[in-house]
């Protein structure tokens, strides 16, 4: 009866899960990958459709203005000032290269205040000469601006600026990721789908898909259609992740299986979504973080073969009482040990270097 005790106890099924899960969150923190938890390990194993944001996540972010054209009422210099007021405390990498290009001009600043974000929009705020506001071409015809008759061609980007009136365009460039085409390759390779949901422009956004490899495209997209997409992906029986960044994001990282935002230049309100984040702004941890996930979900069955096996021999052989007390003891304890073992074989993935 003894030997039967021992040797049923479940110390090695226990251990079966939490141990790989520690070691691969662990393991992942080791190379800029911060898992929140458990669960995020376990769903991202199991995503096979992957949702990318464009700016500052397949690109580098690293926008920075091209041409400034104005309708007339003022300087080019003057609307991007007028622009960079407004822009200056934002994080989107649209808002952080207006104020790189007013500080490289060194133009005077604008004093504003009542400061408010509008998702998927733009901002606005107040100052003494009015009510200014940036954003995208459809935020000014909100407003009632006259959009026509501006060329954006060659342009990944363009900010509108008005007060009262419309100032003018600021159009920006953005440079694809060296390491983009080989992420979605690699996606591709473990078998998961990849498609681009932007708000920027058609245009922009279909030449980066282009050089990405990537063939469903679905751009000029405000934050509730970029959660209508996940949500309709989800309800066509995908487990999806979402990869993004900015503000715009926030509301599709929710909905998604899982997420993934990108700690070095993510807005706080896309970090406080994302389940899994990206150190170091680094494109290429997508894919290591899928391959940790999916290596720790094969180990966690391995571990529980290994565990639910030697209790189910053990046992046979208790009822049947052809093992001692002490052969049950190195088993039962043995059992866990390899379990353990096992576990830390994650501590070996090393980033992919095709990637």
């Amino acid at each position: 009866m003894m030997t039967l005790l021992v040797v049923a106890s479940p110390c090695a099924l226990v251990l079966s899960i939490p141990s790989a899960i520690l070691v691969a969150i662990a393991a992942g923190a080791r190379n800029g990958i911060l898992f929140r938890g458990g669960v995020a390990v376990e769903t991202l194993a199991g995503v096979n459709h992957f949702a990318f944001d464009k700016t500052g996540t397949l690109t580098t972010g690293e926008l920075e203005v091209s041409r400034i054209e104005t309708a007339g009422l003022t300087t080019a210099d003057e609307a991007l000032a007028a622009a960079a007021a407004v822009a200056q405390d934002s994080t989107h990498p649209l808002s952080r290269a207006v104020v790189a290009e007013a500080q490289r001009r060194a133009l005077p600043p604008v004093e504003t205040r009542d400061v408010v974000n509008i998702p998927g929009f733009g901002m606005e705020a107040r100052s003494d000469a009015g009510v200014l506001a940036i954003g995208s071409r459809r935020l000014m015809e909100q407003r009632g601006f006259a959009v026509a008759g501006y060329s954006s061609s060659g342009a990944e980007a363009e900010v509108w600026v008005a007060r009262d009136a419309l100032l003018g365009v600021i159009y920006l460039r953005d440079r694809l990721r060296p390491a983009t085409p080989a992420v979605i390759a690699a996606l591709r390779r473990a078998g998961s789908s990849v498609a681009l949901v932007s708000g920027d422009r058609a245009a922009a956004a279909e030449r980066v898909a282009r050089a990405s490899g990537i063939e469903e495209v679905h751009a000029d997209l405000t934050p509730n259609e970029k959660l209508e997409w996940i949500q309709r992906w989800r309800r066509e029986g995908k487990t999806v992740a979402m990869v993004g960044d900015g503000i715009n994001d926030a509301p599709s990282l929710t909905a998604a299986d899982v997420s993934l935002g990108r700690g070095a230049r993510g807005s706080d309100a896309a970090l406080a979504q994302a389940d899994v984040i990206l150190m170091h702004d680094r494109i290429e941890n997508v894919p290591t973080a899928l391959r940790r996930s999916r290596r720790a979900r094969r180990i966690i069955r391995q571990n529980l073969f290994i565990s639910l096996g030697t209790v189910a021999v053990l046992v046979g052989c208790a009822l049947a009482q052809k093992i001692k007390l002490s052969l049950g003891v190195v088993g039962h304890e043995g059992s866990t040990v390899v379990v353990v073992l096992n576990g830390l074989r994650l501590l070996r993935i090393r980033p992919d270097r095709n990637t």
